[in-house]
């Protein structure tokens, strides 16, 4: 997986994470650790992609 393909999943994860958590817009019936372990994931990614050091 490349550089950029990681932060673009973890940016995404991140985003659907804290939007699930803000209750701004309701995406279904999603439990609040459910949107922890998004923010989490795509933080470890970010973490990852950043101190990948190949490309």
């Amino acid at each position: 997986m490349t550089k950029e393909t990681l932060i673009i999943i973890g940016l995404i994860l991140i985003v659907m994470g804290a939007w699930a958590l803000s209750g701004f817009y309701p995406m279904g019936t999603e439990p609040a650790w459910h949107s922890i372990a998004k923010i989490v994931i795509g933080l470890i990614a970010m973490g990852i992609a950043i101190a990948d050091k190949k490309s």
